[in-house]
């Protein structure tokens, strides 16, 4: 992968803060219309993230079919194929067999997350001379707020070739440009991979025209089965509903929210909380893992597998400054029935050991085989700055910190508790939908 160039990211003039209109939804106002702002908020997509990174990588893998997978068994999940499977029928989601079934010259390579947080990283530091805070929406999403005066055309160019000559010319990403984050991710899929989309006052219906209802992010097949029952089968019809026909379809405020969403007002960041996002003032509301066992396994195989889930999330955790005041164990059993037990606690933990001990004590007391396990880290909050007569809340914070920075010095779990006995070559790095 190419190193970035260095003495070119500079701060662009460009790079002041910028208003988004927030919707005036909770004003009720009848027969709001589009939103007539110029377009500034933009959603920029690395295209085919995964596989991009590792044709970037591996020259050999360029205009080929690749799809990177979780395993390369023939059950191993999909989880991004390149631009070139894609064009044969291969999808996310798929297993490796079915995805060779459409594929026969498949290429098949095993997901590599400190390659792709790398990228991400520099998108990252490439897009803030653009925008001061960009928002990170995923791995391979960002959203930026342009300045006002702006020629969004000549950004996008600029961003789109700065990014083949300072991070790699194999990536491609898509670009969309609104007056809100959701039309804008729309606008950045209508024409992938490498294009480019504005949405607005002008061309709004026209758009809606062309696409289906369940291309709006967040609009899925239950959704549309919502708006099916009130009349509406497409997106004109959608954007023409009236405000009351489209809170008694969702049965709540998100009839308010969609009806400003599509009319081009933001609803779903509001200032207030970007800001706060921004200034890492709102922590995440839960820190979990999962893992699917390669065969059922009896406790004593699955055991040291689950601390090891905990210790993970517990790293992430403490990684952003934060301990846990509940946790919470689920069990899929290999006949598909299921066992799951939360618990509340009256203090918050950080340590590996406290943790690991917190959701051992909701494990069942039967031996029935385990398929998957999925543990939850929630209640989640600030250090807990409470004494302890009977622990030493500086020395344990010391030890945790100590093994922390160790582990990511000399690899992880270089340094491990005995209850992770067992667990190697299970639960490898992964990245989840969504994170990073």
């Amino acid at each position: 992968m190419p190193t970035p160039l260095t003495g070119l990211l500079r701060r662009s003039p460009m790079a002041c803060p910028t208003s988004v209109a927030v919707s005036p939804c909770h004003r009720h106002t009848a027969g709001l219309v589009f939103n007539p702002s110029i377009p500034q908020v933009m959603h920029i997509d690395l295209n085919s993230c995964f596989a991009s990174v590792e044709q970037q990588a591996n020259p050999l893998l360029r205009h080929r079919p690749v799809a990177v997978v979780h395993s390369d068994a023939p059950y191993g999940c999909i989880l991004a194929p390149s631009v070139e499977a894609k064009l044969w029928g291969v999808k996310t989601g798929m297993t490796l067999a079915e995805g060779r079934e459409r594929c026969p010259i498949l290429i098949s390579r095993i997901a590599d997350p400190p390659k792709y947080r790398e990228v991400h990283h520099r998108f990252a530091t490439l897009l803030s001379d653009y925008a001061p805070h960009p928002l990170a929406k995923s791995i391979d999403e960002f959203v930026l707020s342009l300045p006002t005066g702006c020629n969004p055309v000549g950004v996008v160019a600029e961003i789109k070739a700065r990014i083949k000559k300072e991070i790699g010319d194999y990536l491609r990403v898509s670009v969309g440009i609104s007056t809100n984050q959701n039309l804008a991710k729309l606008a950045s899929g209508l024409h992938k991979p490498d294009g480019f989309d504005v949405i607005d006052k002008n061309n709004y219906k026209d758009i809606y025209g062309r696409i289906t209802l369940q291309d709006f992010c967040g609009i899925n097949i239950r959704n549309e089965a919502r708006l099916h029952k009130v009349g509406i089968f497409t997106p004109l019809q959608f954007y023409q509903a009236s405000r009351q026909t489209l809170k008694a379809a969702f049965e709540s405020v998100l009839g308010d929210y969609w009806y400003s969403r599509l009319r081009g007002y933001e609803v779903d960041l509001p200032a207030v909380l970007r800001t706060a996002l921004q200034a890492g003032d709102v922590p995440q509301k839960s820190f979990g893992q999962s893992y699917v066992l390669p065969h059922p396994m009896a406790r004593d195989e699955w055991y040291p597998i689950m601390a090891k889930l905990v210790s993970k999330a517990g790293r992430r955790m403490r990684k952003d400054g934060y301990g846990a005041s509940a946790t919470h164990l689920s069990l899929r059993y290999a006949d598909h029935s299921h066992y799951r037990l939360g618990h509340k606690l009256k203090t918050t933990l950080h340590s590996d050991h406290d943790l690991i001990t917190a959701i051992s004590s909701l494990s069942p007391s039967s031996d029935n085989k385990v398929k998957k396990v999925a543990i939850t880290l929630f209640g989640i909050g600030k250090e807990d700055n409470q004494e302890s007569l009977f622990v030493d809340k500086v020395k344990e914070k010391r030890l945790v910190t100590a093994l922390d920075e160790l582990n990511t010095r000399y690899g992880d779990y270089t340094v491990s508790y005995a209850s992770l006995m067992g667990s190697a070559g299970h639960v490898r790095d992964a990245i989840a939908f969504g994170k990073i």
